[in-house]
């Protein structure tokens, strides 16, 4: 569905100014940067490598928008406060939801030709968003994207920039601490992709050799753990398609990113066929990936776990899964061939018994309980 730019509203200034103050903290010493900042404000505007680039766009509603409220929805209108629910008062505060994504994590968070957000997690956010927006009874919020680097969605969702962030983000349990997670919606594990022909079957054929791996990943943890013992030179990227293209020009022999990723990667690619994925993965437990949100809003959370809940048992994120992983990506057009693996049924069959009694009927938990009912992803 095509999503109209609007102009920039006063609201979106609002969150502008986030921004401004939180990059003003944390960036002090950058030479410029409330330049930088202030372009940021501008809707499409060319943004600094690392930095946030804010727009403003219609909330694309889905069909079933429009729908009663599921029986387990709270009340429209409910009064919000910022002591219960703080997220949702910023969102009515604002006038705006706004939501993280990512520029080439094909295939859950990436944009299109018009650099319009896509993929599977950005369609879970936007399924997630009119509940917000019956429960906030805001017939007119809006959503305003904001493409982040792996490095920032920490800080800038802590620093309230960011509402959701919705791009494939593994749970660990250092990033526990700075932030929340919602239930998880997918599994993958960490290999390494290769030009075919290179004669390297796994992590043990690198020594000597140069391996790319994006900064601020669990990819870069597990990397740095066998360095030693590998003896192979890391070379950090800023994103993923730095680190591919990497690999691509011949800078580095392997990437080392999360095998869905690397499929998505290939597969954007004008020569897919020139690469392949080797070897076992680097860890025993496979990547939970899960939207990220703020710490501390366990009422904020309950709702957008309740609406995904509500997708794995009604078989929305199976079918999600088949539109962008079981299609042709631009913007060559290769097929992307991705099944759900075992590991990732497992993943949509616990989400689907969250808030189920054991007798079998719905349940809505109280807020102050939702992190014991929350399945615990691995992770460190």
């Amino acid at each position: 569905m095509s999503l109209p730019l609007c102009p920039l509203s006063s609201s979106a200034a609002g969150v502008a100014g986030r921004l401004r103050k939180f990059l003003s903290l944390v960036l002090m010493p950058v030479v410029g940067l409330s330049v930088v900042v202030s372009a940021m404000a501008h809707a499409g505007g060319p943004p600094m490598p690392g930095m946030p680039r804010l727009s403003t766009v219609a909330l694309p509603l889905p069909s079933s928008a429009g729908d009663s409220p599921a029986s387990g929805d709270n009340a429209v209108g409910q009064a919000l406060t910022s002591e219960d629910a703080p997220t949702m008062a910023h969102i009515r505060e604002r006038g705006r939801i706004v939501l993280g994504y990512r520029q080439t994590a094909v295939p859950f968070s990436y944009v299109d030709v018009k650099d319009r957000p896509m993929g599977l997690a950005w369609a879970l956010c936007q399924r997630i968003v009119p509940k917000l927006q019956r429960e906030l009874d805001m017939p007119d919020l809006r959503i305003t994207p904001v493409r982040v680097i792996e490095q920032m969605r920490g800080p800038l969702v802590k620093a309230d920039a960011i509402d959701i962030d919705c791009a494939p983000s593994t749970v660990t349990a250092a990033r526990e601490r700075q932030v929340a997670f919602s239930l998880p919606y997918y599994a993958a594990n960490v290999r390494l992709m290769v030009r075919q022909g290179a004669g390297i079957a796994s992590i043990d054929d690198m020594r000597g050799l140069r391996l790319a791996v994006v900064q601020g990943t669990t990819a870069e943890r597990l990397v740095r753990a066998q360095h030693v013992r590998t003896g192979f030179q890391l070379l950090m990227a800023r994103d993923y398609a730095d680190a591919f293209r990497m690999l691509r020009e011949h800078r580095a022999q392997a990437l080392a990113l999360d095998d869905v990723l690397l499929e998505g990667l290939r597969a954007t690619s004008k020569s897919p066929d020139v690469f392949e994925i080797v070897g076992p993965p680097l860890s025993d437990q496979p990547e939970h990936y899960a939207l990220v949100l703020p710490k501390d809003d366990p009422a904020f959370k309950a709702r957008v776990d309740g609406a995904l809940a509500e997708m794995f048992r009604n078989g929305e994120v199976a079918k999600l899964q088949r539109e962008w992983f079981q299609t042709t990506v631009p913007p060559f057009g290769h097929r992307l061939n991705v099944e759900p693996s075992a590991e990732v049924l497992a993943v949509w069959d616990a989400g689907a018994r969250y808030g189920i009694a054991s007798d079998g009927d719905p349940i809505t938990p109280h807020p102050a309980h939702e992190a014991s009912a929350t399945p615990q992803p691995p992770g460190s």
